[in-house]
């Protein structure tokens, strides 16, 4: 399950990382802090973290270790290090962009990293079945909101669609809802597509590090 969480002791036990180890990459931003989740239970307070996410980070962190240092794993996996100022061509090769963002491109080069997780998410949701037009929303609502872009952390984008009844006219209207989780739509509308932010800044980071 996406939101399952798993209790700290857990994790150590899972990974066969220290506490020292986990709360040094804490420091470094490679765990982001959104992820301590602290909760009373009966022994007292404990620390819990989203499952799926923690144990990927860690194998991520892992893996890495050996050819990168702890600031060069910060700049690929840490979705609040700094891209501003930096450019890039249109990445439509980029496997987190996805060669479906060729249909949604708006300029020929200068793409910031906000503009290109833009694009990867509108990739995303044509390869998930939405059309360009929908698709298109999605980018222009990241577009005007890259504060999310820029602070990713529990964020999520939901594409959905609402079906209106005007004088014996059926339509159904597509729109977007960005904000942290949780993240809902009310009971008259179907999610199309639903994006995890945190998860595509990370994803395309990575992407931006193997063409680099």
């Amino acid at each position: 399950m996406p939101n399952e969480l798993v209790s700290k002791k857990e994790v150590l036990q899972l990974t066969g990382i220290s506490y020292g180890q986990l709360y040094r990459w804490k420091r470094k931003g490679l765990i982001p802090e959104a992820w301590f989740v602290h909760r009373s239970t009966v022994t007292g307070q404990e620390t819990f973290f989203p499952k799926e996410k923690i144990l990927t980070r860690i194998s991520q962190i892992q893996s890495m270790k050996e050819q990168k240092s702890l600031d060069e794993m910060v700049q690929l996996l840490s979705p609040e290090a700094s891209t501003a100022g930096s450019t890039w061509e249109p990445h439509v090769t980029l496997k987190a962009v996805g060669r479906e963002a060729q249909q949604l491109l708006w300029k020929e080069s200068g793409y910031t990293f906000a503009e290109l997780v833009a694009l990867a998410a509108g990739s995303e949701a044509i390869r998930a079945g939405g059309s360009r037009s929908t698709a298109q929303l999605l980018v222009d609502i990241l577009r005007s909101k890259e504060e999310y872009l820029r602070d990713p952390a529990g964020a999520a984008a939901v594409l959905a669609e609402k079906k209106l009844d005007r004088e014996g006219v059926s339509v159904c209207v597509p729109f977007v809802v960005l904000a942290r989780e949780p993240v809902t739509i009310d009971g008259e509308s179907r999610a199309i597509h639903r994006v995890d932010l945190e998860r595509l800044v990370e994803r395309v980071k990575l992407s931006l590090g193997e063409v680099q």
